[in-house]
């Protein structure tokens, strides 16, 4: 059986790399989707660069401007800037990389499922 494929497309290497509060961000979203039954690869999200095909992308912050360079047929969800439609934890500001830009939330867990139709 084939696996359906995801990327995860990370904010800015300033504020990411390094940090263990994006780390633990990042491989929380990727054991989430595994449970999901998918393969989860990282992305860095680097201006003038194409994430991996996959059945998902998923950009968080800087990352998901990323995403309007989907190809059809390729689900994209955004998490932690302020785009239509992204999902953001209830007290991140978005504009600074603060403690709440980097918690895995229920409400990014149920975005996450309703575009896969899981729910």
């Amino acid at each position: 059986m084939i696996k359906k494929t995801a990327v995860i497309i990370k904010g800015n290497p300033k504020y990411v790399e390094g940090n263990k509060e994006a780390e633990r961000f990042y491989n929380r979203i990727k054991k989430f989707l595994e449970s999901l039954g998918y393969q989860v690869v990282f992305d860095s999200g680097f201006s003038h660069t194409l994430p991996p095909m996959a059945d998902l992308w998923i950009g968080h912050s800087r990352g998901a401007d990323r995403l309007r360079f989907a190809p059809k047929g390729v689900k994209t969800i955004a998490l932690g800037v302020n785009l239509p439609r992204s999902i953001n934890h209830p007290q991140d500001q978005v504009a600074i990389s603060d403690c709440y830009h980097y918690i895995f939330t229920k409400e990014m867990k149920y975005k996450i499922k309703k575009v896969l139709e899981i729910i």
